[in-house]
């Protein structure tokens, strides 16, 4: 068995009498460099095939999730649309049983409306919205005492409801 280590270069060296042959370890080692020279591409061409293929899959995969996502905002867009109406500007989520966003929407209408037709009256934005006389009354009051969106000429005054004119606000 020694034989066989010592005809190839390498032998085990128990006792101080045998002699090293730095030739013989000097092959070995030459014959280590070529088999790791063989070993060292194979490895880097297997690496980067698996890299290759778990690119793929995670692409596969981004583009399952992807399709996922598309089909869960088709499904539910009316739905997120309607859940980020109770999202105020600072992030805070407002339920309040929808009487502000209606009068919001109240507000945007009559505004459209008022800007449309340039001067108009109490009774007509009422119709417009349908709503009543003192309803409109007080939506068109709180936008132009509080929000300034428009403009009135008149007494703004309930007892003078007929005879208000509301018109689009003025830039200055």
């Amino acid at each position: 068995m020694y034989r066989l280590y010592y005809t190839i270069g390498f032998r085990i060296t128990y006792g101080p009498e045998l002699e090293a042959s730095w030739d013989a370890i000097s092959a070995m080692g030459q014959w280590a460099g070529v088999l790791v020279g063989f070993l060292i591409p194979i490895a880097a061409v297997y690496l980067q095939a698996q890299i290759d293929k778990n690119k793929r899959e995670i692409g596969e995969s981004n583009s399952e999730l992807y399709n996922e996502f598309i089909e869960f905002k088709s499904e539910y867009a009316d739905k997120l649309k309607a859940l980020s109406k109770l999202v105020d500007e600072n992030g805070d989520i407002i339920i309040d049983g929808g009487t502000l966003n209606d009068r919001a929407d109240l507000k945007d209408k009559a505004l459209k409306f008022i800007n449309i037709s340039m001067v108009t009256n109490t009774k007509r934005v009422a119709d417009h919205l349908e709503v009543s006389e003192d309803e409109a009354f007080d939506l068109l009051e709180t936008m132009l005492r509080h929000d300034e969106s428009i403009s009135a000429g008149g007494i703004i005054r309930k007892e003078n409801i007929g005879n208000i004119v509301w018109t689009k606000k003025r830039k200055r």
